[in-house]
């Protein structure tokens, strides 16, 4: 029990120390400083990334329906879990908030 006492008398001091430490700030050009740096990280997009990414979900719903139809699911069945999932990505991709929304062509909203 004493060894828990001086842990918390330990835990109390360090707690106050840092109570007591200055809060830390960003620079004033933080922001600026932090898009000049994406920016010049960030290059073009590739040329074919909507093309492979279109061709990789094609593929993907292909499997899938091969898969379902090979377990014995009705067309039906198929269908709606394959839109339904469809339906998802784009409610997904609508309501996400902010400027980092994904624009065709690689372009982001300001």
């Amino acid at each position: 029990m004493p060894e828990m006492d001086g842990r918390q008398t330990e835990m109390d001091r360090a707690l106050r120390r840092s109570l007591t430490a200055p809060v830390p700030r960003l620079s004033p050009d933080f922001h600026e400083r932090l898009s000049r740096e994406m920016r010049r990280r960030s290059g073009p997009p590739h040329p074919f990334g909507p093309v492979l990414l279109t061709a990789y979900g094609a593929v993907s719903a292909l499997t899938s329906i091969v898969v379902m139809r090979g377990q014995g699911l009705g067309w039906g069945t198929i269908a709606a879990m394959t839109l339904g999932s469809l339906a998802t990505l784009e409610l997904a991709r609508r309501l996400r908030p902010g400027p980092w929304r994904w624009q065709p062509g690689g372009a982001r909203r300001a």
